[in-house]
């Protein structure tokens, strides 16, 4: 049987759309705290999501993969407003290990595998390691544009993860970068405190345009 976009819901996950957009269990306290946030300063209240998992989609045929931890998740309306022709797959406390079985999973579907763009927004969970990313990028192919988004994160592993993604463009020709962690500090280097909730990992409203503008 074919397998279809429409169906990967179902078929990955066990619930259909409708049950997707209308459930969700809380897992992490402070994210969905955040997200209530979004919602109020956002000037359209779809544009964060509420619950700690999503796969979301506008497209029948989506240019664009997107997989993330909270920091998308939370934003992914505002994410499909600007990129309508995305398929965003993000959940809180996502590591970048989870990467590849999910992209596994993912380009079963000919809808995913007929996707020319993959954005990465992932390391702010924790490390990443280069072995990780290469079983990643061979997975994905060099055909594939890979966007990493270099993380924003005041955490041990976060100077590694930033010296980690900066060195793939010279390795890997596909790959090219977003600087959140340039895009979100101040001239002196420091966080700009302006684009973030108080935990210093969430952007708000303010940070998120700034994020997404710089894709």
């Amino acid at each position: 049987m074919r397998r279809t976009l429409s169906g990967l819901l179902v078929g990955l996950f066990g619930f259909t759309a409708a049950a997707a957009y209308g459930s969700g269990a809380t897992t992490n306290a402070v994210a969905m705290q955040r997200i209530a946030q979004d919602r109020q300063m956002a000037p359209k209240p779809n544009y964060a999501w509420t619950h700690p998992y999503c796969l979301r989609y506008r497209s029948a045929h989506p240019d664009l993969l997107i997989l993330g931890d909270s920091i998308f998740d939370g934003w992914s309306g505002y994410l499909l407003h600007v990129f309508p022709g995305a398929l965003v797959d993000a959940r809180v406390g996502r590591q970048f290990a989870s990467a590849i079985p999910i992209y596994q999973k993912l380009r079963a579907y000919p809808g995913v595998r007929a996707i020319g763009t993959v954005v990465v927004e992932l390391g702010t969970n924790g490390p990443v390691t280069s072995e990780q990313v290469d079983q990643f990028l061979r997975l994905v192919g060099p055909r594939r544009r890979v966007v990493f988004i270099v993380p924003e994160v005041p955490r041990p592993w976060g100077p590694e993860v930033q010296d980690l993604y900066a060195s793939l463009p010279q390795a890997y020709p596909n790959v090219r970068l977003v600087y959140w962690n340039r895009i979100a500090s101040l001239p002196d280097g420091r966080e700009n405190g302006a684009y973030f909730w108080g935990d210093e990992v969430h952007p708000n409203w303010q940070g998120i345009r700034a994020l997404v503008g710089g894709l």
